[in-house]
Parts: structure tokens; C-alpha cells; sequence
């Protein structure tokens, strides 16, 4: 179906357009057009698809919740996601045994984060020596408690993206612009006009707005700023030791640091939190010597092997809201929603994000 110009000028049409194509808006398209498979669907992206968040993130899906709006949003997600790989054979999923390290006193709310009825348990001896030989040295202190869940998940949200778009954009009538950075988004008459920074324009019934990283800037960056959004930097290190074939993730709760075998790069990833903020996606962005530091500390007291294997890694930005509960809302016109927070877990909320900016355009709430 070709696009139609419903604007004087010959401005081309569109039923829905997504602008931002990282994770969270992949999804949008690919469940809009699975309501709707007549929908006339627009991708817009200021650069290529999948950039910042999503094409750097670890993949790593740990079903949990600080309080119980973000459980809930995890537990959807995570059904949403099985459901998606029953549709997607080929979606990148894969589980991962999982152990965590966490403050004796803090069990209780471990147990309570988890969603889906999820539990931990103290390692059997076997699981010790096993835990022991993967990580080198570890060790945790008197007040620290090292304990097992159920297997986790780990992904690729880029290939996720990648694959979604390819669904929801291979038919007539649903389009990808990249290059196309977005200035403004207003109403006029009865539909959304989209204007690009180079005055390019493009109108649309309803619009989603997903920018990721670059919420503070362009068309919802009032609104975002408004509800108390801010960027921050995000690191994750490589460590150039070969995880054996099914290796599991160590989770260091207290410290929002996890260790995840990354198997398709023969290293691990450790995730770190970096203590910088508001630095944007277009900044300069580098793991600094406080970064690095950081992660010394991290393994020298609880994975001391893993030191002289700490090398490089990857560095970016995300949108970190309030309580780290992500934020679909309208934007200034019923027609216009944003959907943005990921604060560091954007992959594993993305399709709870995703579903809800959908319902909120069709006024189900």
C-alpha cells in the first residue's frame, strides 16, 4: 500500500509513526502491526536503528522489581517475551543459572523483588564448587549471603530489534526513515505533523515517542524533564577470561553490579553503576579512571581472579526516571505518547512499555 499524502503539499501520511528504534519502539511496530496487520506504519530514527541503549545493553532479564507497579511491569514483560518466542522461533533467548550476593539482612527483599513466585535458596555443596571454580577467588563477607534462584534469561536486544523490525516492516504501506531527527511534534487539524531538525516533514494519526537515551532532548524533552527524568551513564566492563559453556551469572545485589557470561565474545560482562549523571548520549563518553576504579573494588573483594582479566568494555547513556519506574504517558496531545525510563533495565520492561503506550493511544489505560 503506498503511502497517502493528506496534507497540502504532498506530505506523506502514516497511520502510526515510532519515533525512536531501539527495543521499545521495535516492539511498538511489531504489536501495532500484529493488531492491525492494514496499519500504515513509519519508523523514524535520527541515526540508524538500534543505537545507544540498545544495541550496547547485556541482554540480561532478571524478572524483578523495586516496588509493585515495576513487578508488575517485569512479570508482564517476562510473559510477553515467552509469548514472543513462541510467535519468533528465532527470537535471542536463552536461560542463565543464577546466583546472587546479597546482604543477610537483605534476603527477605530479594525474595520480594522476584516475581512469578519465584524463591532463592542456599547453593547445595555441589553448586559451591562449581560457583568456586567459575569464579576465582570468590568470597563475600560474614554479613553477606551467597544464594540460588531459579534460571534467569539473557538476550540480545539488538538482534531482538533487528528481527522485529524485519517483521513489522516487510510489507507495503510501512516504512524506515533513518537520519531523521525529530524537532517537533505538533497537531494540525486532525492529525500529528512531524518536523525533522532539516524541515523535513511527515504527519501521522498518533505518534509514540521512544527516544531512549535522548528523551532530554527534542520533542518530549519539557514533558520528560517535567516528571523528574534524567540521563546517566552506563558502563560495562569485559573480562577477558573464557566462561565455560554453561557458566552462570553472579548477581552483586547490594552493589547493582552483576557478572554475565557473554559466550558469542568468549568474555564475561561485569556491570557496573557508574556514579556519573546527565551525560547525554551525544557527549563525550569514555570509562574513566573512577569507572575503572569502581570495578577493581568490585572484584578484588568478592571475584579476586578475575582482576588481571579486567580490560575495556562498553559505555553509554540511558533515561533514568523516578523510583526507576518507567513512564508512558501523553505528551501534550491525546495523539502523542512517550514512553521512556528504561533506567538501566529497558530491555527486560520493553514490552510492557510497548503494550502500554499502544493501549494509551486507544484510550484503554
Amino acid at each position: 500500500m503506498a503511502e497517502r499524502s493528506a496534507v497540502s503539499g504532498g506530505v506523506p501520511h502514516y497511520d502510526l509513526a515510532v519515533v525512536g528504534i531501539g527495543i521499545v519502539g521495535a516492539l511498538t511496530l511489531y504489536y501495532a502491526v500484529r493488531q492491525n496487520p492494514g496499519r500504515r506504519v513509519l519508523a523514524l530514527t535520527h541515526a540508524t536503528r538500534g543505537v545507544g541503549a540498545t544495541r550496547l545493553s547485556a541482554g540480561f532479564d532478571t524478572p524483578t522489581g523495586r516496588g509493585s507497579a515495576q513487578r508488575a511491569l517485569a512479570a508482564r514483560s517476562t510473559a510477553l517475551f515467552t509469548e514472543l518466542s513462541a510467535e519468533l522461533p528465532a527470537v535471542p533467548r536463552e536461560p542463565v543459572d543464577t546466583y546472587w550476593l546479597v546482604n543477610r539482612d537483605g534476603t527477605a527483599a530479594l525474595d520480594e523483588s522476584l516475581v512469578g513466585g519465584r524463591r532463592t535458596c542456599p547453593p547445595t555443596p555441589r553448586q559451591r564448587r562449581m560457583l568456586a571454580e567459575t569464579f576465582p577467588g570468590l568470597a563475600h563477607g560474614d554479613d553477606e549471603v551467597l544464594l540460588a534462584s531459579p534460571p534467569m534469561t539473557v538476550g540480545s536486544a539488538q538482534s531482538l530489534t533487528d528481527l522485529l523490525l524485519d517483521q513489522a516492516l516487510g510489507a507495503p504501506g510501512r516504512a524506515l526513515w533513518e537520519g531523521f531527527r525529530v524537532a517537533s511534534v505538533r497537531r494540525v487539524g486532525k492529525h500529528i505533523e512531524l518536523v525533522a531538525t532539516d524541515g523535513s516533514r511527515v504527519t501521522a494519526d498518533r505518534t509514540v515517542i521512544a527516544p531512549g537515551p535522548w528523551a532530554l532532548e527534542g520533542p518530549v524533552a519539557r514533558a520528560a524533564r517535567d516528571r523528574g527524568a534524567r540521563v546517566k551513564k552506563v558502563v560495562a566492563f569485559h573480562v577477558r577470561s573464557r566462561p565455560a559453556p554453561h557458566a552462570p551469572a553472579l548477581v552483586l545485589e547490594d552493589e547493582d553490579a552483576f557478572l554475565l557470561p557473554d559466550h558469542n565474545r568468549g568474555h564475561w560482562i561485569l556491570s557496573v553503576t557508574s556514579p556519573d549523571w546527565d551525560r547525554g548520549p551525544d557527549g563525550p563518553l569514555v570509562i574513566d579512571a573512577r569507572d575503572r576504579s569502581l570495578a577493581r573494588a568490585l572484584l578484588a573483594r568478592h571475584v579476586p581472579g578475575f582482576l588481571p582479566h579486567l580490560s575495556g568494555g562498553r559505555v553509554f547513556s540511558d533515561c533514568f526516571t523516578p523510583g526507576h519506574l518507567p513512564l508512558v504517558d501523553t505528551a501534550g496531545d491525546d495523539g502523542v505518547v512517550m514512553a521512556i525510563g528504561g533506567s538501566g533495565s529497558g530491555y527486560r520492561l520493553a514490552p510492557a512499555m510497548a503494550e502500554d503506550a499502544l493501549k494509551l493511544l486507544d484510550g484503554r489505560t
